[in-house]
C-alpha cells in the first residue's frame, strides 16, 4: 500500500487543487491520499472562507481519501510552524510515503527543487554567514521573512523565490523533513495558472484568492470558472447560511477579548512587547478588525503576522503551550474530518501504525487525550465555537458545534 499526503487549506477547494491530487496519484502510483487540512482559521490568521466540514467534503469529492484536521495552534502559525505541525501529524500516522506540494517557478522543476534543497540545507545548518545576514536585516527593521529572504539572495541565486507563498511553504516542508530526519519523501508539482494572490478570475486554474473575491462580491451570480460543479454546488447550498466568512465578521469578538486581555497580550503566540504596545496605542480608534490591523502594520510586522496575532488572541493560543507542544513533538491526535468509504483499508492501516489516537467521535477525545493533547484539542474546539458564533450572528442561522457535526463520509 503506497500512501501520499498533502498539507492544505482548500480555501476553497478549486481546479488547481484537484489537478494536484490527480497528478500526484497518477505520477506516484498511489493507493491513497491523506490531506492534513486547516480547520476554521488559516495560516494567514484569517477565518476560512467556508467551514472546515464543507471544505473536507469538497476535498473528498476532488480526490482525497481521508481528511484530518491540522490543529489550530499550527494551522495559524508562521509558515515554519505550519509546516512543522503538518509534517509531525503525518509522520505520527506511521504510514505516509510521500508529501506533495506546489511550486511556482519559470525554471525547470528539477532545477528549482535543487535550489530549494540548497536553501533548506542553509536553514538546517544555519552557518555563521547566514546568521549574520539575518541579524543585520532584522536590525535594519525588516520583518523576519524579508530579512531571511534577503540573506538567501546574498548566499544563493534564489531570484526572489521566497516572494511566492507556495515556494515559502515548499522550502519550509523541505527544511522540516531534513531537520527531523523524516522518512517521508518530498514530491513537488509545478503550479499551473494564476499565482496564489492573483485576483484574475477568468482562468481554468484561478487562485483561491480570486475565487473568494469573485464569489463574495458577486453573490454567486454569473459564471464561476476555476471550480468544479460539485464544489460550486456545495457553496451554493450553503451561501448566506454559513459562508462566506470574512475577517470583519470577527470585529466585535476580537474587541471584547482584546479589552479583557489587554494586560496579558504577550502571553499569546506571536505577540511580542512591540506588537502589544502598538495594538494598545491604536485601539482607541478601533472600528473594525481589518482596519485596526492595517493601522498597526509597519515595516517590521506584516499584515499576515498581525492577523495571526488576532487569531491567537481570539482562540486563546498560549505561547507556553505552543513551546511545550513543539518540544514534545507537536502531534498528539489526528482528528478525522471525513473519508471515502473505499478508504477502509487505509483507516485499518493507520490504526495499526499510528503513534497517536485517531479522533472520530468527538465525545471520545476526553477519554483518549490528556495533558498537552487535551489542551490542544480544547483550543480547536474554542476556535470552532468562535467561528460558528461569528457566522450565526452574521447570517442568523444556528450551526452545529463540533460535537454535533458528523464526520463527512463520501
Amino acid at each position: 500500500m503506497k500512501i501520499g499526503a498533502v498539507i492544505a487549506e482548500y480555501n476553497p477547494f478549486h481546479n488547481g487543487h484537484q489537478y494536484q491530487l490527480e497528478t500526484f496519484r497518477r505520477q506516484s502510483d498511489l493507493d491513497y491520499i491523506i490531506v492534513c487540512m486547516s480547520g476554521n482559521f488559516t495560516q494567514r490568521g484569517e477565518p476560512a472562507w467556508m467551514p472546515k466540514h464543507l471544505r473536507a467534503r469538497m476535498a473528498l469529492l476532488g480526490g482525497a481519501d481521508l481528511v484530518i484536521e491540522l490543529p489550530v495552534y499550527f494551522a495559524t502559525g508562521s509558515a515554519s510552524i505550519f509546516a512543522e505541525g503538518g509534517i509531525a501529524h503525518l509522520d505520527a500516522l506511521g504510514c505516509v510515503d510521500e508529501l506533495c506540494f506546489g511550486c511556482e517557478t519559470d525554471r525547470p522543476l528539477g532545477e528549482h527543487m535543487k535550489l530549494l534543497h540548497s536553501a533548506a540545507d542553509l536553514f538546517v545548518s544555519e552557518p555563521d554567514e547566514f546568521k549574520q545576514l539575518l541579524s543585520l536585516g532584522l536590525k535594519q527593521g525588516l520583518s523576519f521573512p524579508a530579512a531571511r529572504s534577503r540573506a538567501l539572495e546574498k548566499l544563493l541565486d534564489t531570484c526572489n523565490i521566497l516572494n511566492q507563498p507556495n515556494n515559502i511553504l515548499a522550502l519550509e516542508y523541505l527544511t522540516v523533513l531534513k531537520k527531523t530526519g523524516s522518512g517521508i519523501r518530498p514530491f513537488a508539482i509545478k503550479r499551473l495558472g494564476q499565482g496564489y494572490h492573483s485576483t484574475e478570475d477568468s482562468y481554468t486554474f484561478a487562485s483561491a484568492t480570486a475565487l473568494r473575491q469573485k464569489m463574495t462580491l458577486s453573490g454567486l451570480s454569473g459564471d464561476i470558472p476555476g471550480i468544479s460543479s460539485e464544489s460550486l454546488h456545495i457553496i451554493q447550498e450553503n451561501y448566506g447560511i454559513c459562508l462566506p466568512a470574512q475577517l470583519s465578521d470577527f470585529s466585535s469578538i476580537f474587541a471584547a477579548l482584546f479589552m479583557k486581555n489587554m494586560e496579558h497580550l504577550t502571553d499569546y503566540t506571536d505577540i511580542n512587547e512591540d506588537i502589544a504596545n502598538l495594538m494598545k496605542k491604536s485601539f482607541d480608534r478601533y472600528t473594525n478588525l481589518p482596519d485596526f490591523l492595517l493601522s498597526v502594520k509597519n515595516k517590521a510586522f506584516t499584515y499576515s503576522r498581525l492577523c495571526r496575532c488576532a487569531a491567537h488572541l481570539m482562540t486563546d493560543q498560549q505561547r507556553l503551550l505552543l513551546d511545550h507542544s513543539r518540544k514534545e513533538g507537536c502531534a498528539f491526535y489526528a482528528r478525522i474530518l471525513g473519508f471515502r468509504k473505499e478508504a477502509a483499508p487505509l483507516l485499518n492501516r493507520i490504526k495499526q501504525s499510528s503513534k497517536i489516537p485517531m479522533i472520530g467521535k468527538m465525545s471520545s477525545c476526553f477519554d483518549l487525550l490528556e495533558g498537552i493533547g487535551l489542551e490542544m484539542m480544547q483550543a480547536d474546539l474554542l476556535a470552532s465555537d468562535i467561528y460558528r458564533t461569528a457566522l450565526q450572528i452574521k447570517f442568523g442561522h444556528p450551526l452545529k458545534n463540533d460535537f454535533r457535526q458528523p464526520i463527512v463520509i463520501i
